[in-house]
């Protein structure tokens, strides 16, 4: 299938574009710092460009057979990158007649899912503006036409791929999981519609 990755030089975004491409998958990996994008392979376009313009946008997009979403930031500044990005995304998806669109974001975003501490003390604290951006992307990507899944895994790790982790609809039931684990649920998620329009959580055994 025909996959474009936006947020493909993050750490879990690389390995959503590695992981596509050893499945046979033809990916566009969308990337504001292309160079770290460092793989590279036949069935490879690395696209240069902001989720923020609309034209290089629509180019990644257009005649995809579905849209992977795992971009992030690393500031607690108000930020509206997330909500902003999505929307432009979602927009060049509908103008293309793209539907499918699996969005990473985080355990947390329900404001009761991620354990008292996370949701009372890191939070509130330390991650207040990214979680504001977070929730308003999900409202963004709720009121959408696309057929859509958000992932609200646990706090992700480096950890080497398990193929064995816990997929549930409400509170994950550990602090951790591998985001080799979750760009495998991604990628199972392209042809698997039995999530489409929910939030399920992503946690290790």
């Amino acid at each position: 299938m025909k996959i474009t990755v936006f947020g493909a030089s993050g750490r879990t975004g690389i390995l959503i574009v590695y992981q596509a491409l050893n499945q046979g998958h033809q990916v566009n990996a969308f990337a504001r710092q292309p160079s770290k994008v460092t793989i590279q392979h036949k069935n490879l376009t690395i696209v240069s460009g902001d989720v923020l313009d609309s034209v290089k946008v629509k180019e990644a997009v257009d005649g995809q057979d579905a849209v992977l979403c795992a971009l992030g930031v690393d500031t607690n500044k108000p930020v509206t990158v997330l909500s902003d990005g999505t929307r432009i995304i979602l927009k060049a998806m509908e103008e293309s007649g793209v539907r499918r669109f699996i969005c990473m974001s985080s355990a947390g975003i329900l404001g009761n899912d991620a354990g008292f501490w996370f949701g009372k003390v890191i939070m509130p604290l330390f991650l207040r503006h990214v979680f504001a951006d977070k929730i308003r992307q999900v409202k963004i990507i709720q009121e959408s036409k696309a057929d859509w899944v958000i992932l609200r895994p646990v706090k992700l790790t480096d950890s080497p791929k398990t193929n064995s982790y816990k997929i549930l609809p409400g509170i994950p039931t550990s602090r951790t999981v591998p985001r080799a684990d979750v760009a495998d649920f991604m990628l199972k998620l392209v042809t698997d519609t039995c999530y489409d329009r929910t939030m399920p959580a992503v946690s290790s055994y």
